[in-house]
């Protein structure tokens, strides 16, 4: 009866989120984009990440690295609204355009980064369950198809084209993680009933490391700074806006997500966490369930491989102050991201990548700063540099330290 229950809730969600009127509304196609990337990052290994490292504590950690996600990005919207007019004008303020040229060359590492990182893994999962294990070559040849779809529909159809892909793949992916987190609460109902103790085997740590993965977890719920880079479309408040709502959206389904998978995560290698046995593993809580996570966990990577690409292609325009259209920065994109998957290891690099968001977050504090002081508002002025300052304060610690959780 619970599988039924399910497929009719993922029927409901698809038929809402495909209504005409929603995927032609403005707001929600910009709310897209940042919530492609924030949800494609992490939201299948989030959960499994934090117990190997906290255990039974794992929602308080996810909450605070919610909160200091939302923190990071109030600096990227002051930056939207008071930074991005001096960044137009060089001499309006040289260390402005400078800080952030430094902070936009960070982060085009870290989206080529990305783009490649998320769509092997794409290929590698799909690859994986349709029995080719240990194709290096197809699935490489596979992520480069994919890379250049992604990029031809970017140069022909620009970032509306980009707005249909990411609309298809998180339609998909939200009405799963809907049936998802019903089809587990029941599960977690039956277990509070049994009367049965949640028991993590994690490995023991200093509290020290402990933290020093943390702050590389937080890089999981990263993705939010794309909304900086869709100005040619959308107007900034538009933006301040729907990043807002993405963040709110994508933080309560990972909260959610945390708490509520706490008891089936008990079930998982936590030592060496893979995403097919996450999905496997839900089959405890309804035997529909994991194949419905395929194809979840497919289109995440997808949306997230999506939503970098068309944060890379507007940062490639705005660094290049338009002399690079976004259409041919998706394209700059895709050969430097083609190059990679070919040449490097991805998973060495990727550690990499992250130091780069948060080196770029940190920048964006240093941006914030600045604008700041051209914003002197008495008491406000007071309160956003605490703000500002207290953020870099975390993000320094994040490029200096951060770990990756295995």
């Amino acid at each position: 009866m619970l599988n039924v229950i399910l497929v009719i809730i993922v029927t409901i969600g698809l038929l809402c989120l495909f209504h005409p009127r929603l995927l032609k509304n403005q707001s929600w196609q910009a709310t897209l984009t940042p919530l492609s990337s924030i949800i494609g990052s992490g939201f299948l290994i989030i959960a499994p990440m934090l117990a190997s490292v906290i255990g039974i504590y794992s929602p308080i950690a996810v909450t605070g690295i919610v909160v200091l996600a939302y923190a990071i990005g109030g600096v990227i919207r002051f930056n939207i609204i008071h930074a991005e007019p001096l960044l137009h004008d060089k001499n309006a303020s040289p260390w402005i355009y400078k800080i952030d040229f430094v902070a936009n060359a960070a982060l085009s590492l870290a989206y080529v980064t990305a783009v490649a990182f998320y769509l092997s893994l794409l290929s590698s999962f799909l690859l994986n369950y349709l029995g080719f294990v240990d194709e290096l070559g197809l699935e490489r040849s596979l992520t480069t198809v994919i890379i250049i779809f992604i990029a031809a529909i970017g140069f022909l159809r620009g970032l509306g084209g980009l707005e249909k892909l990411e609309a298809f793949a998180m339609s998909i992916q939200l009405s799963i993680v809907a049936a998802l987190l019903i089809g587990v609460s029941v599960y977690d109902y039956n277990f509070i009933q049994s009367e049965q103790s949640l028991i993590f085997d994690i490995q023991e740590r200093s509290w020290m490391t402990k933290a020093f993965m943390l702050a590389g977890i937080l890089l999981v719920v990263q993705g939010f700074e794309t909304s900086r880079f869709l100005g040619e479309k959308y107007h900034a408040d538009m933006r301040v806006r729907t990043m807002r709502r993405a963040q709110l959206i994508s933080g309560v389904l990972y909260v959610i997500s945390v708490i509520v998978l706490m008891p089936i995560v008990q079930h998982i290698d936590l030592a060496h966490i893979r995403i097919a046995d996450i999905v496997t593993a839900t089959g405890l809580a309804a035997a529909a369930l994991p194949l419905m996570l395929i194809v979840a966990a497919i289109m995440s990577q997808f949306s997230a491989g999506v939503a970098d690409t068309v944060g890379a292609g507007g940062l490639a325009s705005e660094t290049s102050r338009g002399k690079l259209s976004s259409n041919k920065g998706y394209m700059a994109v895709a050969v430097f991201a083609i190059i990679l998957v070919w040449t490097a290891n991805l998973l060495e690099i990727i550690a990499l990548a992250s130091r780069a968001f948060a080196l770029y977050y940190l920048l964006q504090c240093v941006v914030a700063l600045i604008a700041n002081r051209h914003h002197y508002e008495g008491k406000a002025y007071w309160l956003r540099f605490v703000n500002f300052s207290t953020v870099a304060v975390f993000l320094i610690f994040i490029v200096l330290f951060a770990i990756p959780a295995e």
